[in-house]
């Protein structure tokens, strides 16, 4: 199963470099059920959240 999934991956990166095809990998932010790639809007969120929480 693992050659099976390294081939697969091989033709992909060679497909890639073929086609100057490029991949970022992407950090995401979970608050409740919102999701976000800007740390920044994922903590405006969390304060907002906070917020209406009465102490």
């Amino acid at each position: 199963m693992t050659d099976n999934i390294d081939a697969t991956q091989s033709k992909e990166e060679a497909e890639m470099i073929k086609y100057g095809v490029t991949r970022e990998r992407m950090d995401y932010y979970h608050v409740a059920i919102f999701r976000y790639t800007s740390l920044k809007d994922a903590v405006a969120q969390a304060r907002r959240c906070s917020s209406s929480v009465p102490e």
